[in-house]
């Protein structure tokens, strides 16, 4: 594989992106959203006085599996986007005519996706981390971010749901033919997510927890590595130019 090849797929795509506004305000506003709102949350609940955070820290880490579903969600649409606005704007067949192999094309599309969206979403954690700690200090006496299990989520979890969001959205983009319905199909896949989120809020999962939390990260990526073989089956050219909608 040369991987020249897919880094100039995946530089076109960024720049792509660059020229779509809602691409640009998604990878720029929700982790912004993200990584000021929950701390901008903790501050009104410590304000309140019926929140003290060396004893509700359980709550202040479960925060952090915020950052695994923006990791999913961003490169989702991202990748479906640049799938599905080829298909749409017929540039995926000159593509398909170069000497460039699929595996090649599929990394690019995977490079193009998965950069901007990690780099959104650490910026994001970096702000969030930051916050929470001028907040808590003065409780906490130490500085509560980073620690074991948010690290893990960040180094595994994090590129794990974003490879899975993209493998899924190549699988996706090849049953479809708008970008909606690309990211509606994949979308469904994030409520497992959300159901883990609510289940650890209410205790039933204790996502706090480092185990847990590695548990997770390396679920996520035993199935973003299956995604990515069904991804590179469905990726090929003979299915792509006769079978693709």
């Amino acid at each position: 594989m040369d991987l020249l090849k897919s880094w100039a797929i995946a530089r076109k795509d960024l720049k792509i992106i660059k020229k779509r506004k809602i691409l640009l305000a998604m990878l720029i506003g929700f982790p912004l959203i993200i990584g000021v709102g929950l701390p901008s949350i903790t501050e009104v609940l410590i304000a309140r006085k019926g929140f003290i955070a060396s004893t509700d820290s359980d709550l202040i880490s479960a925060f952090g599996f915020f950052f695994i579903i923006l990791s999913a969600f961003i490169p989702l649409y991202i990748s479906s986007y640049g799938i599905i606005g080829e298909k749409m704007e017929k540039s995926i067949e000159p593509l398909l005519s170069t000497p460039t192999k699929d595996g090649e094309i599929l990394m690019g599309k995977y490079l193009g996706a998965w950069i901007p969206s990690l780099a959104a979403v650490y910026v994001g954690a970096a702000i969030f981390m930051i916050l929470i700690d001028l907040l808590t200090y003065n409780d906490f006496k130490y500085y509560f971010f980073p620690n074991n299990s948010f690290t893990i989520l960040l180094l595994v979890a994090v590129p794990a749901a974003s490879t899975y969001a993209i493998t899924l959205s190549v699988f996706v983009s090849s049953k479809v033919n708008n970008v909606i319905s690309a990211y509606q199909g994949g979308g469904v896949t994030l409520i497992p997510f959300i159901i883990l989120y609510v289940m650890g809020e209410i205790g039933i999962v204790k996502l706090y927890e480092t185990n847990n939390v590695l548990y997770i990260s390396l679920a996520l990526a035993i199935i973003a590595v299956i995604m990515f073989f069904i991804s590179r089956e469905t990726f090929g050219r003979e299915k792509i130019l006769t079978e693709w909608k």
